[in-house]
């Protein structure tokens, strides 16, 4: 038994318990920034609890602005004749609202009312959606669309993200010259 434990290839074989497998397309990007090297597994991706300084890191998205890698949010892409309903059902935002290109913050519930999740909710076009949360629902969200014409597929491997987020995110953007930001809302 102990030349089990103290076996090398046994050892080795087993860090997959210990390292996080999987990457965002930015890690090379925030690996090379994190000098703290401080980890968490965030739904299997490798994300750090900080770059170099927690407390400056919290001040600054509070009083300026900083860019999040989001890629490990889980993105479902809801499509169909039916989508637009179906999600007016599940979630608590009036979707009617939502216009192709815009998002919206929304959560859902269980049919005890009990909140489930939050998330954003994507327009893409007028029979396509994406859903974003933290956590995973497929199977709620399968069992929730029969009778409606829709298709759920997951999709989070496939779509990366970014969210600049604090006070001055607008006139990074606007700085950067991304095109258009004077037309969203602030």
């Amino acid at each position: 038994m102990t030349s089990q434990i103290k076996n090398p290839a046994r050892i080795a074989a087993q860090n997959h318990f210990r390292t996080l497998r999987l990457g965002t397309p930015f890690q090379p990007r925030i690996d090379a920034l994190a000098k703290t090297q401080d980890w968490y597994n965030w739904a299997g991706y490798r994300a750090p609890h900080s770059l170099w300084d927690e407390e400056l890191e919290y001040f600054a998205i509070r009083s300026q602005a900083a860019l999040f890698d989001i890629s490990p949010m889980t993105k479902y892409r809801i499509e169909g004749p039916d989508a637009e309903a179906f999600l007016n059902r599940v979630t608590l935002r009036d979707v009617t609202k939502l216009r192709p290109g815009r998002v919206h913050y929304t959560a859902w519930c269980d049919d005890e009312g009990f909140v489930l999740d939050d998330g954003t909710l994507f327009r893409l076009s007028p029979t396509r959606f994406r859903l974003c949360s933290q956590e995973r629902h497929l199977p709620w969200l399968l069992d929730s669309a029969i009778g409606f014409d829709v298709t759920i597929e997951e999709e989070t491997e496939a779509v990366a993200g970014l969210a600049l987020q604090g006070p001055t995110s607008f006139a990074v953007l606007r700085d950067a010259g991304f095109a258009g930001v004077d037309r969203l809302k602030i």
